[in-house]
């Protein structure tokens, strides 16, 4: 009966818990609302909330003062895992009482220390999670920052990748989203856009450097921020080598950028990639129109007004010479033969 009573008082906190922090969620104006790239978590209960054994396992003390102490010595003793294992039986078991937030942060603080990064990262998230507004918000947020930095660098390093890169970004996300209005958010998002930008999702990353530079235009790395818009506008280009509407508006995109930081020490390198999708965008309207130069297919005046709107819309073409030569060509065959006049009668 004590036991379920604990459980349904753990549970209740854990409601209230979850009712704050999707309130705060809720009010955020710079991330309600958004393209789905920059919907983050729905649910903070989605992270499990730990709950007394059943059968087996379970703390070796009858209260939660005595399990500490057990912890605290173990600990002393230098028995780090079996001092975190008591740590965790205490939370499990004593989940509403002082002594399992005491124990959560030993968690974290044990983890993180012995470079435990995954370990180390849930148990801070835990903390967010379940514990908010019960211990000071900025040095949990910082841990949890440099165990997801710890995890995005190793998976880097690896030959073959254990984690995606939802998984990589997500531990990003789920700091945003308890702590939205936290001063590091842009660098975080930058993050995010990075690590899209290594999972080829292009439109993803311009999303949400998009809108972290409208969002946070005093952001101190907004310059490293505007050269991983601009690089994604280059790669996704190519993705779009064959849309000429796409590419026209990337190469707006880059030449606003260069507008928006005139002073951006890589500006010449965003010139040369808005140079290069105009090419692109060129090449491709080119064989478009020269698609329809074919008498077996298409009419002469299909393709004199493919050849009209190419020039329209590229002027300074070097195939300029050559599609007005052919324009007029077109234009004689498209004429329709002058009729004949009837010859007047004469009284």
């Amino acid at each position: 009966m004590l036991r379920m009573r604990r459980r349904t008082l753990a549970l209740a906190c854990a409601c209230c818990a979850a009712v704050t922090g999707w309130a705060q969620y809720q009010d955020y104006s710079q991330i309600g609302r958004t393209p789905e790239a920059l919907r983050f978590l729905d649910d903070p209960l989605k992270i499990e909330l730990k709950e007394p054994a059943w059968l087996f396992g379970g703390p070796k003390m009858g209260t939660p003062a005595e399990q500490l102490l057990l912890a605290e010595r173990l600990e002393r003793e230098g028995k780090r895992e079996e001092a975190v294992e008591a740590y965790d039986d205490l939370v499990h078991e004593w989940h509403a009482s002082p002594e399992a937030l005491t124990a959560q942060l030993a968690i974290a603080r044990l983890e993180s220390a012995a470079g435990r990064a995954q370990q180390a990262y849930d148990a801070d998230v835990y903390l967010l999670a379940h514990f908010a507004g019960r211990f000071e918000l900025e040095p949990v947020l910082a841990d949890a920052v440099a165990q997801a930095d710890a995890l995005a660098a190793r998976e880097r390093g690896r030959t073959f990748h254990l984690s995606s890169g939802a998984t990589l970004r997500r531990n990003y996300e789920q700091i945003i989203h308890f702590a939205p209005r936290w001063k590091r958010v842009p660098e975080l998002l930058l993050r995010i856009a990075e690590l899209y930008v290594e999972d080829e999702e292009y439109a993803n990353a311009i999303t949400i450097c998009d809108r972290l530079v409208i969002d946070w235009p005093r952001y101190a790395g907004l310059d490293d921020a505007v050269s991983v818009y601009c690089r994604a506008c280059r790669l996704q280009a190519d993705v779009w080598r064959n849309d000429v509407g796409r590419l026209a508006h990337l190469e707006r995109l880059l030449a606003g950028a260069q507008v928006f930081r005139p002073n951006h020490p890589d500006r010449p390198r965003f010139a040369q990639w808005q140079r290069e999708v105009y090419q692109l965008r060129h090449d491709r309207a080119y064989a478009n129109a020269s698609f329809y130069d074919n008498p077996a297919a298409y009419s002469a005046e299909a393709a004199l007004l493919a050849y009209q709107a190419f020039l329209r819309d590229f002027p300074d073409t070097p195939h300029a010479a050559k599609l007005r030569a052919r324009v007029a060509e077109l234009a004689a065959q498209a004429r329709p033969a002058a009729q004949p006049q009837p010859k007047e009668k004469t009284p």
